[in-house]
């Protein structure tokens, strides 16, 4: 079930459980759900408190009420973090997350994760994109580099600055919240079966 702190629960098995949970007591899977999301809820609380209350650089300041989504607190909160339940859709794929936390902010997404990706595309052309009722392309010329850099002297990382981090120290209690939701669910189709 663990894998590289990640909490794993293979698709078919999923499928597997709602569909006998179904057939004992449809509300035995509406509380199952209801405790996913309680377990991501925990996780929730721990990025919400990671994400700075205040713009990490002067250039994330909120400029106007009806300012660009990417200022800091503009139009979502910087520390807004929903949790949504997924149904798992595919038979193809071994397993998929069933629940989902997702950072609304784009200005928060971009101070935690700028300069995570690929630094060697300095010098190489994006792809073209719509620009003013027309198509336009540029080369990169490494000019958010200077932000990067700043974002990097106030929070350090391996993949995010803020929202890894915070879920990865919530991680163990929430596998192990898991496990016993697993665990119970099974335990209650095995005495319905058996009883």
């Amino acid at each position: 079930m663990a894998l590289d702190n990640r909490a794993t629960i293979f698709i078919s098995d999923y499928r597997y459980i709602i569909r006998e949970l179904n057939k004992v007591d449809a509300k035995l899977v509406r509380d199952m759900k209801r405790d996913y999301k309680s377990v991501g809820s925990e996780v929730r609380k721990g990025i919400k408190s990671a994400i700075p209350a205040f713009p990490p650089l002067s250039g994330f300041a909120k400029k106007s009420a009806s300012g660009s989504a990417k200022t800091w607190g503009n139009r979502f909160k910087a520390n807004t973090v929903k949790v949504r339940l997924r149904s798992p859709q595919s038979s193809s794929e071994k397993n998929q997350a069933i629940l989902q936390l997702q950072v609304v902010s784009p200005a928060t997404v971009i101070a935690d994760m700028a300069g995570r990706g690929n630094d060697s595309i300095q010098g190489q052309m994006t792809k073209e994109y719509d620009y003013r009722g027309g198509k336009r392309r540029h080369r990169v010329n490494g000019q958010g580099k200077i932000m990067i850099d700043r974002l990097n002297t106030k929070a350090s990382g391996k993949a995010s600055r803020y929202v890894y981090p915070a879920a990865e120290e919530k991680m163990p209690e929430a596998l192990e919240a898991v496990r016993d939701i697993v665990s119970g669910t099974l335990q209650e189709i095995e005495n319905n079966i058996n009883g």
